[in-house]
Parts: C-alpha cells; structure tokens; sequence
C-alpha cells in the first residue's frame, strides 16, 4: 500500500480500533476476545458485587431497621426484669411474702394533730381485707367516723348526720384502704407498674413508681433506695372536674410481729400538710365483726 492509500484509510477510520482492524485484522480479533473475557469478568464482578450488596443490606436491615425493636424489646424486658426484683426487694423488707399474705386484718391506734383544724386527739383504726375500714378520730373539740364497707361507704361527725358518701369523699376511703393494703396487692399483681424516675425525699435517695389497676386507680409509692421501705404514697383522682390528690408520708419503721409498720404518719391534700399521726400500738389479726362496717355501727363518740 503506497503513501496516499495509508493516508486515505486513516481519513476514512472512525477510530484507532478501526484503522488497526483495517491494517491489522488479527488484532481486531484478540482484541476483541480481550474485550468480551474483560466485559464476562466486569458482568461476574458485578453479579458478585450485587450478591454481596443485598447480603449487607439484609445485614444492615436486621440491625438498623429489625435491630431497634429487639434492642428496646430486650430493654423493656430488662426494665420489666429490675422492677420485678425492686418489687421483691420491698417485700423482703416487709418481712416477707408468707407475712404479708398472713395478716388479714389489722386495728391500730394512735394520736393525731390536725393541723387545719387547729386540734388533737385520738385515732383509731379497723382493716380487714375484702375492703372493709373503719376510722374513728376523736378530737378536743369535734369527732369523724368514717367507713368503707365493699363498694358503699358512710360518714358520721358531731356536725353532721350519718350520710352515705359518694365522689371524692368515697375515693378518699378506697385511696386509704389500698395504702393500707399495698404490699398484698404488690403481691398479686394488681398493678401495672412503670418506673416514674430517681429523686430524693427527706434527703434519702428514693424511686417513685407508677401503679394503676384495673379500676383506673393511680398512685405512687416512693421507695426508699437504702431500706426498701415505701416512705410515701401519693393517689390521684377528681373532685368537681379538677384534679387532686392525697399523699402519705411513712417513718418510724419499726418491727411488729414477723412485719414492719409505720408508726408515724404524715397526711398531705394537695401538696398541703393537714395532719400529722403518730401510732402507739399495732394488733395483727384481731377478729372484727361485720356488724362495725356497717352505717348501724356508727353512733355518737
């Protein structure tokens, strides 16, 4: 090929692969191998690439998107599983759960201050298990009786005849009775039970948890983290359309029987400190008639 032929081809190629396949056909062809083995591998490559791609999204999945779930799964059952063994621990410190479910009722008696009423007196109370309470106060100047008998309760004073209560006057009973009666139903898990934080109280260290039944009954108890001891309860409900609620402060814990009890008691209404009670003696398992819960067993003290 002269000169003005070679310079005519390379006019006329589109591309150095063109002119080489022109002057040089077995190139073309090498070439041509070379690029359709590299395009099989780059294709392989890819295929593997892809595999390995929806292998780690499967991967990422399960832990980003599936992984959560189970992390706060696990999370809540380690909540569950710590609330359980504080709860344990508040029954241990009571003496136990053969004592607890041992006592079926209780009468107590005391002095009380009632600081809003700017006097004193005596306290006496009844408990017995089945919501039965009754709660004679005798003051200097005034007397309050008051009962809780199942779903119905009474009340009776100097001022006033004896009345069936309903609303927050009832409330205030069940609220009273269920204090009372809290460790038997931590025991037999009346409550749902969330833990509303750390705080302190009285300068000691304390958990408040949340409990509510299945009445729609809501309270605190505030759990002292040395002892294990419920050194307040705090229940909520309305009155006339507002919200309100009853506190208790607990101290004093000493030993009575196989149980330990509060022998000073300190009553808050809204935040607002209204009496004060201190126990002088406790009696477990006394025999109490049914005929002192009823409204015909109330009468002037």
């Amino acid at each position: 090929m002269n000169t003005v032929a070679l310079q005519k081809t390379f006019q006329s190629s589109t591309s150095p692969l063109n002119a080489m396949s022109e002057f040089a056909p077995g190139f073309f062809i090498v070439r041509t191998e070379r690029v359709y083995t590299m395009n099989k591998t780059i294709r392989t490559g890819c295929q593997r690439v892809q595999v390995s791609l929806c292998f780690l999204l499967c991967v990422l999945f399960l832990l980003f998107i599936a992984g959560p779930g189970g992390v706060f799964a696990e999370e809540a059952s380690d909540e569950a599983g710590r609330l359980t063994s504080l709860v344990d621990k508040v029954i241990d410190a009571y003496g136990g759960r053969e004592a607890i479910e041992g006592m079926h009722s209780l009468h107590l008696r005391g002095k009380i201050e009632a600081f809003m009423l700017h006097d004193r007196g005596t306290y006496e109370l009844w408990f017995r298990r089945e919501r039965k309470l009754r709660v004679e106060t005798k003051y200097q100047h005034a007397w309050e009786v008051r009962i809780l008998n199942g779903e119905r309760g009474y009340r009776s004073s100097d001022s006033l005849p004896l009345e069936e209560v309903f609303g927050p006057r009832y409330f205030a009973m069940v609220y009273q009775y269920k204090h009372l009666d809290i460790l038997h139903d931590l025991l037999k898990g009346t409550y749902q039970i969330r833990s509303a934080g750390r705080s302190s109280l009285n300068g000691n260290d304390v958990e408040v948890l949340r409990l509510k039944d299945s009445e729609g009954t809501v309270m605190d108890i505030v759990v002292e983290a040395r002892t294990f001891h419920i050194v307040k309860v705090t229940g909520y409900f309305s009155a006339e359309g507002k919200k309100t609620e009853l506190s208790a402060e607990f101290s004093d814990f000493r030993k009575v029987g196989a149980l330990q009890f509060p022998f000073r008691v300190t009553n808050y209404a809204a935040g607002m400190k209204i009496a004060e009670t201190v126990i002088d003696e406790y009696s477990l398992n006394p025999e109490i008639v049914d005929s002192l819960f009823g409204p015909q067993a109330i009468h002037s003290l």
